[in-house]
């Protein structure tokens, strides 16, 4: 049974802001606190994984990781429950709710109201969405990613390697699909906002200044921060 039309916009109203507030829940705030600290003031202050391995180590940060992911798989999958009957405003758009819920759920895990519009870079989130889209291609990019990552130990370029691959696929084949255009257009705005929040990131990768994640601790540590040389903490060379 199609649903009246201004009911059908409730719906999709209610979804995409149900899906902004999951999206405000910010996980690695919570974790810390835990911790007695406040991520936002320790390492880069972005509250989000990286930062979470940074400076508690790799289970706090596999947490964040985990419960991020499932910010962007809960709402699109809401939004594909609420909106994927096919009949929605008329379009016959069977997945408009998954990008819809996902998009929503991203921007609300960047610019949350609940923490005066500073949230995380989204990453985790849009990987939740990826992983409800495309699970198979979702399991390789991060497990790409993650080899990546203990190769080169760079948290950002990881994060790109990670969304990308789903995002591009999901993008060509739907680009093929009725109302290819729409899918195409949300799909682009996820990748987008995503990247416009690692902005600081790519600058610091191309000049060689961004940080390495450190993820083995030893006795006597030598770290290279933007371009000078520390050793067990003093600096030795730059």
């Amino acid at each position: 049974m199609t649903l009246p039309l201004y009911l059908q916009i409730t719906v999709g109203v209610i979804v995409g802001v149900g899906s902004y507030f999951i999206g405000n829940i910010n996980t690695a705030v919570a974790l810390s606190k835990l911790k007695g600290k406040d991520i936002r003031k320790c390492g880069s202050g972005n509250p989000g994984t990286m930062n979470m391995i940074r400076t508690f180590g790799k289970p706090f940060g596999a947490l964040t990781l985990l419960l991020d992911v499932a910010k962007g798989v809960l709402p699109s999958l809401l939004g594909w429950l609420f909106m994927g009957n096919g009949e929605f405003l008329r379009l016959g758009a069977d997945r408009l709710g998954l990008y819809v819920g996902g998009l929503c759920a991203e921007i609300g895990h960047i610019y949350p109201v609940a923490m005066k519009f500073k949230g995380g870079k989204g990453v985790a989130t849009l990987l939740g969405v990826c992983l409800t889209c495309k699970p198979v291609i979702w399991v390789a990019s991060m497990a790409v990613g993650i080899a990546f990552l203990f190769v080169a130990k760079i948290g950002s370029l990881t994060s790109f390697i990670m969304m990308c691959a789903p995002l591009a696929v999901e993008g060509v084949v739907m680009s093929t699909a009725p109302l290819g255009a729409w899918y195409s257009a949300l799909i682009f705005s996820m990748f987008a906002l995503t990247l416009f929040a690692h902005r600081k990131n790519l600058v610091k990768l191309f000049s060689g200044n961004e940080r390495l994640v450190v993820l083995k601790k030893s006795k006597r540590l030598i770290v290279i921060v933007d371009r000078s040389i520390l050793f067990d903490g003093t600096l030795i060379a730059e």
